[in-house]
């Protein structure tokens, strides 16, 4: 599986998700619109309740939708040793002192999302996150910090 194809797999993990948000946004659009909703007294506020809830359904999809396109338009390059990280690397890390090594997706948005690629899992990273942050700019031999652990970077695609 290439970085091409797990940048693939992210695009395609929001859309899944933009499906279940745009469904559960309709649906609190329909409860806040429906008759039975319109309140009866001053302390009936199942409406107001469900407009609240269809509000913040559509900003989550408005927001899984900047994020697919954030992932749409990463460049196509690819990287090599004597490139810096930046986003839409992915990054190979080796401990210093075991065997444990992390595969990481830097990209703009979807943190925590969690791939399989090649027998590991691949941990998608946004450059804000304080990880993110380490990375971005470093080089191939350069090391990191995680969780008082050091890793080194020995690869980067």
């Amino acid at each position: 599986m290439s970085k091409h194809t797990l940048i693939a797999a992210v695009i395609g993990q929001l859309q899944a998700d933009l499906a279940v948000c745009e469904q559960a946004a309709n649906e609190a659009h329909q409860a806040a619109t429906h008759e039975e909703s319109v309140a009866e007294n001053q302390y009936d506020t199942l409406g107001l309740e469900a407009s609240y809830l269809a509000e913040g359904q559509s900003r989550r999809v408005a927001e899984i939708q900047q994020e697919i396109a954030a992932w749409q338009a990463l460049p196509e390059t690819g990287f090599y040793e004597d490139d810096p990280v930046i986003s839409g690397c992915l990054v190979m890390l080796q401990a210093m002192d075991t065997e444990e090594q992390r595969l990481l997706l830097l990209g703009p948005a979807a943190g925590g999302m969690k791939l399989s690629h090649a027998g590991m899992t691949v941990t998608v990273v946004t450059p804000e996150a304080p990880l993110g942050a380490q990375l971005t700019g470093k080089y191939v031999g350069d090391c990191v910090m995680i969780a008082a652990t050091e890793f080194e970077i020995t690869d980067v695609q």
